[in-house]
């Protein structure tokens, strides 16, 4: 029997996808949620209620979203 890969696992593969639960398992609170869900595109599958996004777009915009000083931050 197989288990569900955790949401950290997930992060590991990019064609994988990722809820509002999987991004509170990664330690989002649920305003980070949000802006996360605001910022990169919602996938909805028909007959299917829980909206999901992509790894690989939830890991482009935490590197877009990521300062190390090379840049200004947005206030």
């Amino acid at each position: 029997m197989s288990t569900r890969p955790t949401a950290a696992e997930r992060l590991t593969n990019q064609d994988a996808f990722l809820s509002r639960p999987d991004l509170r398992e990664l330690g989002l609170e649920r305003r980070a949620v949000d802006a996360v869900f605001r910022s990169c595109p919602v996938v909805v599958f028909d007959g299917y209620s829980r909206p999901l996004i992509r790894v690989e777009d939830f890991l482009a915009y935490r590197e877009r979203c990521t300062y190390r000083g090379d840049r200004v931050r947005r206030a």
